[in-house]
């Protein structure tokens, strides 16, 4: 079956020698390597969460700001609107008295040339009127 000489000991040591050999060649460098280079994704992925975060945080801001300013602007037109309205109230109703005061004046005015041409007409009528009776009487 088995048997144990020699030369199962030398190739028990050759391979353990082998390995001693093998892991201080090339075992241990690519070893190091491979741990350097999940170190290195490990930085760059941990910088990426961070830059990742600050961007979100950044962008964020940028919204609120806007959001912001958005809520300002429709503050500040709604305020503007409203002024404008009021002016415009105004000058309508400055422009309504104005009429009302331009229509008393015109009916006074009118009234006042009714007045001065019926008294006109009553003079010059009477004095038609009295013309003609005095020239029937007369007999002209």
């Amino acid at each position: 079956m088995i048997e144990f000489n020699a030369t199962l000991i030398v190739a028990i040591l050759s391979f353990v020698v082998f390995m001693f050999i093998m892991n201080a060649i090339f075992y241990r460098p690519i070893l190091n390597i491979i741990r350097k280079r999940e170190d290195y994704i490990d930085t760059n992925y941990k910088d990426a969460k961070d830059i990742t975060k600050k961007a979100q945080e950044i962008t964020d801001e940028y919204n609120e700001k806007l959001s912001s300013a958005k809520d300002e602007a429709r503050h500040n037109t709604a305020l503007r609107i409203d002024e404008i309205q009021k002016e415009e109230f105004a000058k309508i109703q400055q422009a309504k008295e104005n009429s009302k005061l331009e229509i008393q004046s015109g009916k006074e005015k009118i009234e006042a040339a009714t007045i001065e041409l019926k008294e006109k007409v009553s003079t010059e009528v009477v004095a038609d009127i009295a013309q003609d009776i005095t020239a029937k009487i007369l007999g002209n």
